[in-house]
């Protein structure tokens, strides 16, 4: 057998080295009216890639618990097949739900304790409710590219090991929408222009949500459970 001259065999074995993986870092800004206060860190970030196969970050497993009726965190980002756990730290009982499409559920009455889980097949936004206390809400981001992370509390982002290529950047928070740049060009030493979206939260209006089987929730009595 014979073997490959000294170049050839180190060209060979540069070309199957990966690109180095870059941090694209940018910064949210909010136009906001009286009274309106979106959370910055609650503002989820990612990158799609345009051409090619999308890499797939592999499935975990995450958390969203109930805690004084408040669901924590109210915003969680998962790649598609995660599986989240709904723990209750509370005295009380609460049945989680969501009519989201394909990615409905309903997890049913439960007690304090370890909760229930429920996996998530497919890409998309997951509202999530409890069929028991109206006013408890989160939102489940199941994403499809590996290329995600949050906004911090002063707005910049930054999202790593994303190898150099063409990706649209896209931006959401819950009151201030979505934004997006359609084509952005990461090298590997980030983005080739500093990128700042801005997303518009002057038309959100906080809406009023059926409970699971589509109907208005009934006033809420003196027995809790």
């Amino acid at each position: 057998m014979k073997r490959l001259p000294a170049f050839l065999a180190v060209f060979f074995a540069i070309a199957a080295l990966p690109l180095a993986a870059a941090n694209v870092t940018g910064k949210i800004a909010f136009v906001t009216k009286r009274g309106q206060n979106p959370v910055p860190a609650e503002t989820l970030v990612w990158l799609e890639p345009l051409g090619g196969k999308v890499p797939r970050r592999t499935p975990g497993t995450f958390q969203i618990v109930t805690r004084n009726k408040i669901l924590i965190p109210h915003v969680l980002a998962i790649p598609v097949g995660s599986t989240v756990g709904f723990p209750n730290d509370d005295p009380i009982s609460h049945n989680l739900f969501s009519l989201s499409s394909n990615n409905a559920f309903d997890l049913g009455l439960y007690r304090k304790g370890t909760g229930k889980t429920q996996k998530f097949d497919t890409p998309g936004i997951v509202n999530i409710y409890c069929n028991v206390h109206p006013n408890m809400s989160a939102v489940i981001h199941v994403l499809s590219t590996p290329y995600f992370g949050f906004a911090d509390a002063n707005g910049g982002f930054s999202v790593g090991d994303v190898p150099p290529g063409k990706y649209r950047l896209v931006v959401w928070n819950e009151q201030g929408g979505q934004s997006e740049a359609p084509v952005i060009d990461v090298t590997t030493s980030g983005l080739s222009q500093a990128v700042t979206l801005t997303l518009d939260s002057r038309n959100y209006r906080a809406t009023v949500h059926m409970n699971k089987v589509g109907k208005p929730y009934q006033p809420s009595s003196t027995r809790e459970y």
